[in-house]
This record gives structure tokens, C-alpha cells and sequence, in this order.
């Protein structure tokens, strides 16, 4: 399991985060992510400092690799296999079939939800998950659907009512404050504006 999670929570994650933040960037293939100015700082700090460090606290004793070395090592493979040019992985991709992607167990909001359990602030995989989201429906990004109702209808039953759905559903609400005002400010580098 701490290897599974570590699969779906870090690589997965980030792989989809990269795809819908560098699509609202304007990218077509996931190896032009590197020539944007921050965005490989911002996916490198997503995967360690949110889903590497509640997965470092979820399971820190199961292997070396959930160990803070372990860990940004892991990150800093797989970040340079994801741009690898000769992939040629495109962002269209990488960033279809978003409904499952925001799946309640899924790799953005599972990531959303495993932050907190462990009491990790989890601001950039929220950020994607909006991204997710205003792939899936523009007038989400433009203020004109309102995130809970889609989230909602996403999840089924898979969510139950409750305080954990609600915290999950204002951190997204966050992420898209936060994806607005970037978009607002003209795209300024992503290390800097978080």
C-alpha cells in the first residue's frame, strides 16, 4: 500500500497537475514544461512538500524511501522521466478523462485528502484540481459554476456528507481563487506566486 499511494499520490499526481497547469499555460506536450519559468520548482514542491511530506508522515518507518532524501530523490527521477522530450507525452494526454482524475480516492483529490489527514498544507494540488476542473467546464474558471455541485456529482456516493467532503471542497474552492488571481496577474512563475 505505502508504495501504491506513493504511485497514485505522487507520480500520478503530479503527472496530472503538470498537465492542467501547463495547459492553462498554454503547453501542448508535457516536455515543454521545463521551459516555462517556475513550473518544474512548483511541480518538484508539490511533489515533496504536499504529497511527499503527508506520505513521509503517513508511512515514514515502511521504507527508505519515505524518508525526506528518499523521497525528493524519487521525485527528481520521475520529474525528469515525465519531460523526458523524447516521450513525446502531450498534455491532451496526460490531462484526459478529468472526472476520474478528481475521483474521491483518485490521484488529485486522494492527494487533497491524504494532506490533510496527515495535517499537510496542500495548496498546489488544490490549485490542479481547479485546473482539473476548468478542463472539464470553462464556466467553472470563469466563476459561472459553482465547484461544489460538480465535485459533488463527480464523487456519488463514493463521498458521504460530511466534514471531510465540505474541507475538501473549500480547499478546491481555494485552488481556484488562487488559479484566478494567477491568471489575473498574467501567469506570473509559479515557485513565486506560491
Amino acid at each position: 500500500l505505502p508504495f501504491e499511494e506513493a504511485k497514485l499520490y505522487g507520480h500520478n499526481a503530479t503527472h496530472a497537475l503538470a498537465a492542467y497547469v501547463g495547459a492553462l499555460g498554454g503547453a501542448q506536450r508535457i516536455s515543454e514544461l521545463p521551459n516555462v519559468q517556475g513550473m518544474m520548482a512548483f511541480l518538484l514542491d508539490a511533489f515533496c512538500d504536499e504529497s511527499g511530506a503527508a506520505l513521509i508522515s503517513k508511512y515514514g518507518d515502511a521504507d527508505p524511501l519515505f524518508t525526506p532524501g528518499g523521497y525528493r530523490q524519487y521525485a527528481d527521477d520521475l520529474l525528469g522521466r515525465m519531460t523526458n522530450p523524447f516521450l513525446g507525452d502531450t498534455i491532451a494526454r496526460i490531462g484526459r478523462h478529468p472526472d476520474r482524475k478528481l475521483g474521491w480516492d483518485d490521484r488529485l483529490i486522494g492527494t487533497i485528502r491524504l494532506a490533510m489527514e496527515q495535517r499537510t498544507p496542500v495548496r498546489r494540488y488544490a490549485f490542479g484540481a481547479a485546473a482539473a476542473l476548468a478542463w472539464l467546464d470553462k464556466s467553472v474558471l470563469a466563476g459561472e459554476t459553482a465547484i461544489a455541485p460538480v465535485l459533488t456529482a463527480l464523487w456519488g456516493d463514493s463521498a458521504p456528507p460530511g466534514p471531510e467532503r465540505a474541507a475538501v471542497i473549500e480547499q478546491v474552492e481555494q485552488g481556484l481563487t488562487r488559479l484566478q488571481e494567477w491568471l489575473a496577474c498574467g501567469q506570473p512563475p509559479l515557485d513565486g506566486f506560491f
